[in-house]
């Protein structure tokens, strides 16, 4: 509905007007009048009507100086009609100017009000009708370009470049504001929530799955907004994982992605309360690139079958313990293994992740960050004493430790007295003469008789008590292969024993060996053997169904 104004000084023509004309038959539901110019812009500003029919000539004020007044206050929103009782075409088109759409002259011919006043609230109406459209378009716009660019990213990185299809490609950046994908080398970074098919596999819980897939995306989402200087996308891929494309312009931004990416764990972990493996792609490339950065990634992922979850992978294992190789200090275990394993290189290497670390803990003040390192150290002391450590200095008197840590005020002193005491605590560990040998011992005799099982790095490790990346550091040392080489080299032995033999179907020794996926078997049987299980098969006189 809408409302009207009428202004004029002559009671009869402004009261006529406001009684006898049928205004609800053009959809005015409501009628105001004023004496004067003045009276009409203070209601005009308060009112806010649709349509001001108004004399153009007033004591006071004037209809045209009014219009001229409410054109500088209020521009948009109304429409006007101008009565006059003088043949003036030079006030009527000072009037057009102002806004007005029609006159009219006295006395009124009500066919010609009729007319006026209809042609005013169809145009109206239009306007009403356009401005709602644009409103429209502005909100779906809105709602469609994020949608539009998670179709267009996750189109790139699940499909192979095609050069014939590249300017439409970057047509569609452009009209997206993705053109930064072009200016330089790309970095991609998968995120996959563990076990989300057994929540799937739970028929209560499938829109529980569904909350923690939009938890992860927004912790990930969030991450990157607060921890990257650099432009991101992150979308969901066709396999319900979350994938986020970074523009990498140096090493340092390298550097920095793996840090996020420690961080969205440890956010997801807290917050979601959900286990989740995250891929950075090891090399950044060209946009061209970006499906091979996702497929690395995605081989990447697929190794927490042998290594386990809830950790960050930088890029595939086939063959190696290539996400081990940064060690941690996050863990207690982990210090532990470091200073009773590890050479002075690896807990000065190690220690340059400190500055990384107190960063994640989100502290502001000094000594609430000392206070966390106390407590750091403290669980380090009490890991190592469980482990045979005699020193027990620490627990009659932690009072001197937190002491000796309150005399650092920067994150440097902090940092070089930390790495002093683990120093130290290696000097006492190679004094008890620790050996490795056992416990890569120990992990050969499980590979030997379990590779059948579902076996990890993770498990393993768990079961000769040491963190997953000593346990694949020992190995390497001392066997001068990766704990991943071992395994897959005693079931590749097994395996062509079994394809020896005519009672075996194919299958059957891929899950007698430990590989679930016939397919996977296959391909890495080749990978390895240089032939096919059939094609082994063959070469031995045996063939197949």
């Amino acid at each position: 509905m809408m409302k009207v104004l009428i202004v004029d000084d002559e009671y009869e023509i402004r009261e006529g007007l406001r009684k006898r004309f049928p205004w609800g038959e053009y959809g005015i539901d409501t009628v105001y009048s004023a004496s004067d110019g003045d009276e009409a812009l203070q209601m005009a500003q308060e009112l806010k009507p649709d349509l001001i029919i108004t004399d153009i000539k007033m004591n006071r004020m004037s209809g045209l100086e009014m219009l001229h007044e409410l054109q500088m206050m209020e521009p948009n929103g109304w429409k006007a009609i101008l009565i006059s009782g003088y043949d003036d075409f030079s006030l009527v088109k000072q009037a057009i100017h102002l806004g007005a759409i029609d006159y009219i002259l006295k006395p009124i011919n009500m066919d010609e009000m009729h007319r006026i006043v209809r042609k005013a609230t169809d145009q109206i109406r239009q306007e009403r009708l356009e401005q709602q459209n644009k409103a429209n378009i502005v909100y779906q716009v809105q709602f469609a370009v994020p949608k539009l660019r998670e179709e267009l990213l996750k189109e790139m990185v699940e499909n192979e470049y095609d050069p014939y299809r590249e300017s439409r490609i970057a047509h569609r950046l452009k009209s997206l504001n993705l053109e930064w994908l072009k200016e330089s080398s790309l970095l991609l970074m998968v995120v996959e929530g563990d076990d989300l098919k057994a929540l799937a596999n739970r028929q209560v819980l499938t829109a529980e799955k569904e909350l923690v897939l939009f938890g992860i995306g927004n912790v990930v989402s969030q991450t990157l907004s607060e921890e990257l200087s650099v432009p991101s996308a992150l979308f969901r891929d066709s396999t319900e994982r979350w994938v986020a494309v970074i523009q990498c312009l140096d090493q340092e931004i390298m550097k920095m992605c793996l840090s996020v990416a420690e961080i969205c764990l440890q956010r997801i972990n807290q917050f979601v309360k959900v286990k989740a493996s995250i891929a950075v792609s090891p090399v950044p490339k060209e946009l061209k690139h970006l499906h091979t950065l996702y497929v690395e990634c995605g081989d990447s992922l697929e190794q927490k079958v042998i290594y386990g979850g809830n950790r960050v992978f930088t890029e595939s294992v086939d063959g190696q313990d290539c996400e081990y190789e940064q060690m941690s200090i996050r863990e207690p275990d982990a210090v532990l293994d470091l200073v009773r394993y590890g050479t002075e290189t690896d807990i000065i290497e190690s220690m340059k992740g400190f500055e990384d670390m107190v960063k994640s803990w989100e502290l502001l003040s000094l000594k609430d960050i000392q206070q966390q390192i106390f407590k750091w150290l403290m669980e380090i002391y009490r890991a190592a004493a469980a482990s045979g450590w005699p020193d027990r200095s620490w627990e009659r008197d932690p009072i001197g430790l937190w002491e000796r840590l309150e005399q650092y005020d920067t994150l440097q002193s902090l940092q070089r007295h930390v790495q002093e005491s683990l120093l130290v605590l290696a000097g006492n560990f190679r004094a008890m003469q620790t050996s490795s040998s056992q416990i890569v011992q120990e992990a050969e005799k499980l590979i030997r008789t379990r590779y059948n099982e579902n076996l990890s790095l993770q498990y393993v490790a768990s079961m000769v008590h040491v963190t997953p990346i000593w346990l694949s550091k020992l190995y390497k040392k001392e066997k001068g292969r990766t704990f991943l080489e071992d395994l897959t080299g005693v079931r590749m032995m097994r395996a062509k024993d079994m394809l020896g033999d005519m009672k075996y179907k194919i299958y059957q020794v891929s899950y007698e060996v430990g590989y679930k996926d016939p397919v996977h078997f296959s391909k890495l049987f080749k990978k390895l053997v240089g032939v096919t299980p059939k094609e082994f098969r063959r070469l031995r006189g045996i063939m197949d169904d």
